[in-house]
Order: structure tokens, then sequence, then C-alpha cells
């Protein structure tokens, strides 16, 4: 596997729109994102998305009517995640432009914090079909982490991965390939992420097989995420069966029935667990 061991690199984005501070009234009051956030989590892990996306919009619409835009921005960033879930393409990219906007009024400009928010918003657009677009929205993103963060910080391997998947959906698969195995070279080396290497891993064999059937990456890098998923270490909770079941229909694709079954029984047994509880 080829490694990327440099810095990110330079990116043509101009944010200087993402920069300007707009004055606004004091906040009447604020919300408690972690807590609302924590809850929201709580239902993701019963495979709940929706209660989870339309608590969160009631908690916005409370932000906001507080004049909490701070408040408003994390709950924003939880919601393109959310919207993801639930397949909501109208709102989720409502709310990517209006996230974007936010940063804007907010003088956060690149920042770590624009930065993720740019992230969440560019693959939102992205999934929901318009990834074109989304490639400036990344290059936003990468701009704010590369003035950051260590290129070894794990919140690359997360902007890699999906603009790696943006390349895909616009057919440069040379570039999506690059941008993988960036990912993988960041993600490999840090603990508790196994999981999230496993996806990676998978996504690269989705990607050579779009191009090859009988290419021999597919089943290496099947198997080196099937080896992911049964670790010991690797906890068998609700995220674990959030990315088994992301990975499933991969591994029926390709003929690994048996790895493919065997996931989706941990997965669903994992949530049946949950919402017993």
């Amino acid at each position: 596997m080829a490694e990327y061991n440099g810095i990110e690199p330079a990116c043509p984005f101009d944010a200087s729109e993402y920069t300007a501070a707009s004055a606004q009234p004091e906040a009447k009051g604020r919300v408690d994102v972690r807590k609302i956030l924590a809850e929201a989590d709580r239902m993701y892990e019963k495979n709940d998305p929706r209660s989870a996306e339309k608590m969160l919009e009631e908690q916005l619409d409370t932000a906001e009517k507080l004049g909490d835009r701070e408040g408003m921005l994390g709950l924003m960033n939880e919601l393109l995640g959310c919207y993801r879930k639930t397949g909501n393409r109208e709102a989720g990219l409502r709310t990517a432009e209006e996230s974007l906007k936010l940063v804007s009024a907010l003088g956060m400009g690149g920042t770590v914090t624009a930065g993720t928010v740019a992230l969440n918003a560019a693959t939102t657009m992205r999934e929901f079909g318009r990834a074109e677009e989304a490639v400036r929205v990344y290059d936003s993103a990468a701009r704010a982490y590369s003035s950051n963060l260590d290129p070894r910080d794990y919140r690359f391997a997360g902007l890699y991965n999906n603009y790696a998947a943006c390349m895909e959906a616009c057919g440069d698969y040379r570039s999506a390939e690059k941008y993988y195995l960036r990912a993988l070279s960041v993600i490999s080396r840090l603990p508790d992420c196994a999981l999230e290497e496993a996806v990676t891993c998978v996504n690269l064999a989705c990607m050579y097989g779009e191009n090859d059937s009988e290419d021999a990456r597919i089943e290496e890098y099947l198997m080196r995420a099937k080896g992911l998923f049964d670790r010991d270490d690797v906890a068998r909770d609700g995220y674990y069966a959030f990315n088994a079941f992301k990975c499933v229909d991969a591994f029926s694709h390709f003929g690994f029935f048996r790895d493919a079954k065997e996931l989706r029984t941990r997965a669903e047994e994992i949530y049946g667990v949950l919402q017993d509880s």
C-alpha cells in the first residue's frame, strides 16, 4: 500500500467570503449543545435517526429564537450528518448552505470549526448529487485544517476519505485512489480507529471494482476490512453496527456472502439489544 507522509496540499479556495463577521444582537439565552448531541447519539445508538432529526430541528428552532448563533452552528453541523442518515435531501442541502453562511456571519473563516462545518456541508452536497460543487467547499475545509492541525491529526483522515468519495463521484478515479490511500495512511497509525480504517478499505475495494470486477485489490481490501471488524478490541456498540451495515452490501456485491451475513447478523443483534434497553 502506498503511503502519504507529506502535508495537506495547497488549495486554490478563496476563503475571504467566510471571514467577515456581521454585527448581531446579544443572544437572549443559550442551548446546551453538548447535552443535545449526547441525546442524539443515544438515538443513533438505537438506530433511530428520524427521532434524532426531529429533536435536533426542534432544538435548532429554539436556538434561533434565542439568537444563539453559536448553538445554531453546532446543531446545524450535527443535522448535516443526520440528514445524510435519513436521506433528507432538501433539508440537507438547505442546511449545508445556511451553515456556511453562518460561519461567515460569525467571522470564523479559517478556523478548525469552520473547516469541520465545511467538510460536513461538502459531504452532504456530494451525498445528494452535487459533487462538483462540493469540491470547492472541501477545499475550504482543507485550507482551514492545514492552517491549524498537525497533518497526522485524525480529522485529516475524514477529510481525505470524503474528498476521495467526491472525486470518485466526479469520475476522477486516480485522484480518488490517491486520497483514499492518504486517509489510510493517517487512520492506520491512530489508536481506536479500526472501524474508520475498515470503511476506508471497503471504499477502496468498491472503487477498484467499478473499473475491474476482477481486480485482486478488491479481495485484498475487503479482507483487511473484515479483519478489522473481527478484532477483539473493537467495541460491539451502535457505532460498530452502523459501520457494519454500511459495508454489508459491498461484501455481498463482490460475492463474499458469508462475511456479509456475519456482519449483518452482528449489527442486527447489537441494534436489537440497544432497542430493548
